[in-house]
């Protein structure tokens, strides 16, 4: 059986970053940087052959305390953001490529951009105590769904137990009578994250 356009187009990926470092983990690519860090690069994709791609950063200090809370998803980065964003005035948001066709260069110019604009903020954000102190002193970077849980586990990892409650009392606050999936999701974590980490 022939494999899919999706798979083709993914192959093709695998196939230009095979020099970069970058190794395909399920639908996703990881470089190693030690220390429990790693690249991260994953893509939306959009029709049958369209790939918007991400770049991001995973902590494996992060992921250890999600898996013992039972939220995230594995290989799920802390940090990610489009590459197109990354590019500067004339963005490319996505690469679309020819089904059936040959996608040795789509894929080679997605890889150059990814390399060029990407690794930067790969680079930027690989070191986990910098993050963590960006990201208290502007905890408004965060997306709003997002913001208690990830700033919770940041003092967590930081020793602050103190800190940590704090943020989990002041959104459960907040959405005390909201009955919306958020909401009813946040409260869940909350309550797992006291029983599991006791302060």
């Amino acid at each position: 059986m022939r494999p899919s356009p999706k798979t083709d187009v993914l192959v093709a990926v695998d196939t230009a970053l095979c020099s970069t470092g970058f190794v395909r983990r399920g639908h996703v690519w990881l470089e190693d940087r030690g220390d429990g860090v790693s690249g991260w690069l994953g893509f939306g994709v959009t029709g049958s052959v369209e790939l918007t791609p991400l770049a991001g950063v995973c902590f494996r200090r992060y992921d250890e305390v999600c898996r013992a809370l039972g939220v995230g998803i594995p290989t799920m980065p802390f940090l990610s953001t489009p590459l197109g964003f990354l590019m500067g005035e004339k963005p490319v948001w996505r690469w679309a490529f020819t089904p059936g066709g040959n996608h040795g260069p789509v894929a080679a110019s997605l890889v150059s951009a990814f390399l060029e604009f990407g690794k930067p903020y790969i680079d930027r954000h690989a070191k986990w105590d910098a993050v963590a102190k960006a990201l208290v002193a502007k905890p408004e970077s965060l997306l709003d769904f997002e913001r208690a849980r990830k700033l919770a586990i940041i003092h967590l990892l930081a020793g602050n137990a103190g800190a940590a409650g704090e943020v989990l009392s002041k959104e459960r606050e907040r959405v005390a009578d909201e009955t919306d999936a958020y909401a009813r999701s946040y409260r869940a974590f909350a309550h797992r994250f006291e029983l599991a980490f006791p302060g």
